[in-house]
């Protein structure tokens, strides 16, 4: 709940745009574009003096319509998806053991073909020896490397959107951006001991994105703010931090999670302190996006700091494990 009440303080701006775009009758006033329309820059907004678009005025319904959702927890959130859940209340629970989870893991075609390519990654290989049934591989990674698998399968069924969408190549770049992420923590918390379980690491780079997954499946009921990819852009920036952690909530992660996804974007951090999982997620964020090439340029960066790692040793980390990453990435896809 702490997360909502943080998300809808953030609502403040736009509901007092709002109630300044609006008159006794909801009618859209022709009022500056600076109320109207918070995502256009100043000089478009002084440019402007016709009145809002009917992009700004759905935009600014769409985020009012977005905060009252969560501050009232009635968001239209799908539930977590039905074999996810049990292979997490299987590895949470202390009597369960490999074959209680594997045959869970055996009755989702999907996911188990997941976790067979994820044992059989270059990242999750060891030695020569190919894993060709469930109960090994879960032995290989792990039972909490299960629930990575689950939680990448869950996200790819739970936010979908019907054939032709405007927003479905946006979904599908966001899917592997967001397993490109997932790899990238992994490998990093490998190297930063006081992150915690790389496992964990990779659980919060699976979960980072889903603010822009609710808010593209969301938008898709606006086909109208895909003609103006800047205002679309604008609102994933802003928002999409305070929803990910309210779903995170919402589907029961642990509190670290919740806490890494909605910080996962604040760079002015105390570079004396220990690093945590925003760091991880941060500089991941950077990386997946920007290339491997791109840690020589993040030597002054607070969370590397935090993380007690030079660029040069970053680059150098990555660098060598370009190939791990990839195959990893492969194997969640």
């Amino acid at each position: 709940m702490q997360a909502v009440f943080l998300f809808y303080n953030r609502l403040h701006f736009f509901r007092f745009a709002a109630h300044q775009s609006l008159d006794m009758n909801n009618d859209i006033k022709q009022i500056s574009s600076k109320h109207a329309n918070p995502f256009k820059d100043a000089q478009d907004a002084a440019e402007e003096t016709s009145g809002p678009s009917a992009i700004d005025v759905a935009a600014l319904e769409f985020v009012k319509q977005l905060g009252v959702e969560l501050q009232a927890g009635e968001f239209d959130l799908p539930p977590f998806p039905d074999t996810a859940m049990k292979v997490r209340e299987c590895i949470q629970d202390p009597a369960a053991d490999n074959r209680a989870l594997a045959a869970i893991v055996a009755k989702e075609p999907a996911l188990a073909a997941r976790l067979m390519r994820m044992a059989n990654s270059v990242m999750m290989r060891r030695g020569p020896i190919e894993v060709t049934d469930i109960p090994t591989a879960i032995s290989r990674v792990g039972m909490t490397m299960v629930q990575n698998a689950a939680t990448s399968f869950a996200a790819r069924e739970a936010f979908k959107v019907p054939p032709g969408s405007a927003c479905l190549g946006e979904l599908n770049e966001l899917r592997r951006m967001s397993l490109k992420v997932a790899a990238i923590a992994y490998l990093l918390a490998k190297s930063v001991p006081s992150v915690g379980k790389p496992d964990e690491a990779m659980l919060a780079g699976l979960l980072s994105a889903v603010g822009k997954f609710y808010i593209y499946t969301k938008a898709s009921d606006h086909p109208e703010l895909f003609t103006d990819s800047t205002a679309l852009k604008s609102m994933l920036n802003q928002w999409h931090t305070g929803v990910a952690r309210a779903i995170v909530e919402s589907w029961e992660f642990p509190d670290a999670i919740a806490v890494a996804v909605d910080e996962q974007e604040v760079k002015e951090k105390d570079r004396i302190d220990s690093a945590d999982l925003s760091d991880l997620l941060l500089v991941s964020n950077i990386i997946a996006r920007a290339g491997v090439e791109a840690a020589q340029q993040l030597g002054e960066l607070d969370s590397l700091a935090r993380m007690r790692m030079s660029a040069e040793k970053l680059h150098t980390l990555l660098a060598e494990s370009e190939e791990e990453i990839q195959s990893m990435v492969a194997a969640m896809s």
